[in-house]
């Protein structure tokens, strides 16, 4: 008979087993909060009762958002899921609900306010935000970029495994943008691509922020320069099944939150139940009429 296994038990054999950076920071945050709460359960005892402490705690005493909460309890549904499927340390384990969360948000810049930005910013972050805005590569994926995953006659870099959010390596297109945010930074170090005072950078820091209140931008972090990325594409064309493998998304849902940019995709198919054959020019004064006849038999 299998032996029940506890909650601390499973957090070190997660935590072992990570191999990606940029998660097992998030994840070991999250975990210090849980600790308090589940540390004394075995893998069978936790469920949403078990957990509903640990919520009110997080909601009313911390105050943080129903997102933020909702992060660590995935956590907690990953370790079960590998608990169960990988580990077999359980046969099941029951649905632990999420909490409501408010629709994604998509806050992009416009042409003129990312020119603005870039030429507010300080020397150093400028071809960091430029090559942000050209490829939508996330904070972590920029400045963790090495020359040795860079080609600049093929026009693309990699991203390794255990460097993007999912873990997965992932090829990098270079537009003449990103190429040329690259240029500005060659031979600045010889391992790094983006850095300051000859160091790598781990952050933008607050000359970010400063550059943004300079120019008037509110409501906007480094990763909104994904969004604008994104967003930009969608309005100039790009399908989002194309934006998806660009941006290294795993879920097409993930892209659904673009797809309002453009709506001229669904044309084709509004067109199919049309009445009038004709073409209708947009400076045409044809307007809708219906005959005597036509009217008197719907009558």
């Amino acid at each position: 008979l299998q032996p029940d296994r506890s909650w601390k038990e499973a957090v070190l054999r997660y935590v072992g087993e990570l191999d990606n950076p940029s998660r097992l920071v998030s994840s070991r945050d999250h975990l210090r909060q849980l600790d308090p709460f589940l540390v004394e359960l075995t893998l069978n005892k936790i469920n949403t009762e078990s957990l509903r402490p640990f919520m009110r705690h997080r909601k009313e005493v911390d105050g943080v958002s129903n997102a933020t909460v909702n992060r660590a309890l995935e956590i907690v549904r990953r370790i079960l899921h590998l608990a169960r499927d990988e580990w077999g340390w359980l046969d099941s384990f029951p649905r632990i609900r999420m909490l409501r969360e408010p629709k994604c948000r998509v806050r992009f810049l416009s042409r003129q306010e990312a020119d603005a930005l870039l030429a507010a910013l300080p020397a150093h972050l400028r071809p960091v935000v430029a090559y942000g805005l050209a490829t939508g590569c996330r904070m972590g994926e920029i400045l963790n970029l090495e020359w040795n995953r860079v080609d600049f006659d093929r026009r693309v870099a990699w991203l390794d495994h255990g460097t993007t959010k999912n873990g997965e390596a992932r090829g990098i297109p270079l537009n003449n943008d990103a190429i040329l945010a690259l240029r500005a930074v060659k031979g600045d170090h010889d391992r790094w691509c983006f850095t300051y005072r000859s160091k790598r950078m781990d952050r933008v820091g607050s000359g970010f922020k400063r550059a943004l209140k300079r120019v008037g931008i509110t409501d906007f972090r480094f990763h909104d320069l994904r969004h604008t990325w994104a967003s930009w594409h969608v309005t100039n064309g790009t399908s989002l099944q194309e934006l998806m493998e660009l941006g290294g998304w795993k879920s097409y849902e993930m892209v659904l939150r673009y797809a309002h940019l453009a709506p001229d995709h669904l044309s084709h198919a509004a067109a199919r139940i049309e009445r009038v054959l004709e073409i209708v020019e947009p400076n045409s004064t044809k307007t809708l009429r219906f005959s005597k006849e036509t009217t008197h038999a719907n009558a």
